[in-house]
């Protein structure tokens, strides 16, 4: 029994000798990205919008069924849908049916769509980031160790091949060869942003190569995946995050310009596809409350994005 305590004891001292200085390291790093404002103020936009996906009833004022003049489902028919649509215009900015932004040419409340489509953004944004980062970060890790071979060679004319393609157009024609939906945009968004991402760990992996550790780990014969996986990516893996989230901005952009040009999945909601309906309905300069909502939330997504992405670099910066 002596024994059993000893060793249940020796292994919570080893438990936290290991974690001990990541938890001490993740506290000052938490410090440092503190000083930011706009991070900060970055990561409560991010926080707010994530909270709009995943729960979105508990924010917005109605259900995405909701209509204006004919209230909940079942609707009080008291007039048809055909009537809502010949309206001479969409409702104005603070209807009387509580819809706090007024409401669309469909009679569908704008704040409620604006927050419904916060899922959307979000899933797209991160899920692109996310594959940008594990197609650029492997590849960036196996150039920069085998740098000056032919396997970086082989990378490097890559991402020239790739460089060459243009960015919007190479996506319109992916989407509209393999089909407009969710799952194909977020393909052809990371296709095109992992190259910045792999150039950047290529370069950071040149240099930390030839530190000391690494050397160490040849000589006791670690394997060279073991050397890139184990040794180097940890050391690179903040950059990265600066890029993932550089990238989950882009893949928001790109995705909302993909739908104002009628390219998107019309099932779902969207804020470029609110703006696509705004510009097909004719109504951009008439129904201000339909065009700024999704135009902001738009650009507060991409800015939020940026500004976490901004503070991260300063906080992975290896002279801090």
């Amino acid at each position: 029994m002596a024994t059993q305590q000893e060793s249940s004891g020796s292994d919570g001292e080893s438990f936290k000798r290991r974690w001990e200085p990541r938890i001490e390291r993740l506290r000052r790093g938490w410090d440092r990205f503190t000083e930011h404002r706009i991070g900060v103020v970055g990561l409560i936009i991010i926080v707010i919008y994530s909270l709009w996906s995943i729960a979105p009833g508990v924010f917005a004022p109605h259900s995405t069924e909701w209509v204006a003049y004919l209230g909940e489902p079942p609707f009080d028919r008291r007039l048809t849908g055909e009537q809502i649509r010949s309206l001479p215009h969409p409702p104005a900015f603070g209807d009387p049916f509580f819809a706090p932004l007024g409401t669309n040419a469909n009679g569908y409340g704008v704040l409620t769509l604006v927050i419904y489509s916060a899922k959307n953004a979000m899933y797209i944004g991160l899920a692109a980031g996310l594959l940008s980062s594990l197609v650029g970060v492997p590849l960036g890790l196996i150039s920069g160790f085998y740098g000056d071979t032919w396997i970086d060679e082989a990378i490097q004319r890559f991402v020239d091949i790739m460089y060459g393609l243009p960015f919007l157009p190479f996506l319109i024609v992916l989407v509209a060869i393999r089909g407009i939906t969710t799952t194909n945009i977020i393909i052809g968004i990371a296709v095109t942003s992992w190259l910045n991402n792999c150039i950047t760990i290529r370069g950071e992996t040149l240099s930390l190569k030839e530190r000391s550790y690494v050397e160490s780990a040849k000589v006791a014969g670690a394997s060279d995946t073991r050397i890139i996986f184990r040794h180097i990516m940890p050391n690179v893996l903040p950059i990265s995050f600066v890029f993932l989230a550089q990238d989950a901005a882009g893949a928001v952009i790109a995705q909302a310009s993909l739908a104002y040009l009628g390219l998107a999945d019309f099932t779902a909601n969207s804020w470029g596809i609110m703006l696509e309906n705004i510009k097909s309905s004719g109504y951009i300069f008439q129904a201000w409350w339909w065009l700024l909502p999704p135009g902001i939330a738009l650009m507060l997504m991409a800015a939020s994005f940026y500004f976490i992405g901004f503070s991260m670099e300063d906080v992975t910066n290896p002279q801090r």
